[in-house]
């Protein structure tokens, strides 16, 4: 028995390659829809196995994103739900998963891989587009470098590199922090020692992943995060 599929995306060309594609992997597509209000009454008229939906279709008078995602499934508790988007938030992302989506698909992504998130949905396994992949990777790397800075360096440290971080120079550091430029610079590369880095191209690498701001997080003592104020974010 052929699985069955409802498709909804505002703009027909998306609608008809995803239909297509899946059409040749013998998926049954039985609703095609271009807003919110049309998806619900295929919802409620259709049974499927999948829902393959764009994230954003604000044409319809219902809401779309995170409110369309929670309302489809409260619908249909055990249908599969693919998002197609070119979204880049990880908070955004993640929250979709936390919300019941099995497959994150990345709209940029060529349509043919689309029947294996589909596939997925369809049998409760989750899926996530390769550049999908690489959002949560890099945010990762991003939150243990962050935890890493919080660790490892002392509070002085952290000053010392949250000013670089915001892309102030050595004198201007030692200059509103009240210390010499032979004091912020042994500090500097006692931090970069700790962190593994053996030049400035190094550490501002490093940094660039960073908030600057997020820096005040990293601070354990109200002392260092007083000397933070110099530099405000």
């Amino acid at each position: 028995m052929r699985s069955t599929v409802i498709i909804a995306d505002d703009h027909p060309v998306v609608v008809a390659g995803v239909e297509t594609v899946l059409k040749s992997h013998r998926y049954d597509i039985v609703a095609r829809v271009h807003n919110t209000d049309a998806l619900f009454h295929a919802l409620a008229d259709y049974p499927c196995d999948v829902v393959v939906t764009d994230f954003s279709m604000p044409e319809g008078s219902r809401p779309d994103g995170m409110p369309m995602i929670r309302r489809i499934r409260a619908m249909r508790p055990d249908t599969g739900i693919v998002v197609l988007t070119m979204l880049s938030n990880t908070a955004m992302l993640r929250s979709l998963l936390d919300a019941g989506v099995a497959a994150i698909f990345d709209k940029r992504t060529n349509l043919r891989d689309i029947p294996v998130a589909v596939h997925a949905a369809n049998v409760g396994r989750s899926y996530l587009s390769p550049a999908i992949r690489r959002l949560f990777h890099e945010a990762d790397c991003a939150a243990a470098q962050e935890e890493e800075l919080a660790t490892r360096l002392s509070p002085r440290e952290i000053e010392v590199l949250r000013g670089y971080a915001q892309g102030y120079q050595l004198p201007e550091i030692a200059s509103a922090m009240g210390r010499s430029i032979k004091t912020i610079s042994r500090q500097k590369r006692s931090a970069m020692s700790k962190l593994g880095l053996v030049n400035d191209a190094q550490l501002y690498h490093y940094l660039a992943g960073i908030r600057a701001d997020k820096l005040d997080d990293w601070s354990p003592t109200d002392e260092a995060a007083a000397s933070l104020n110099f530099f405000p974010p």
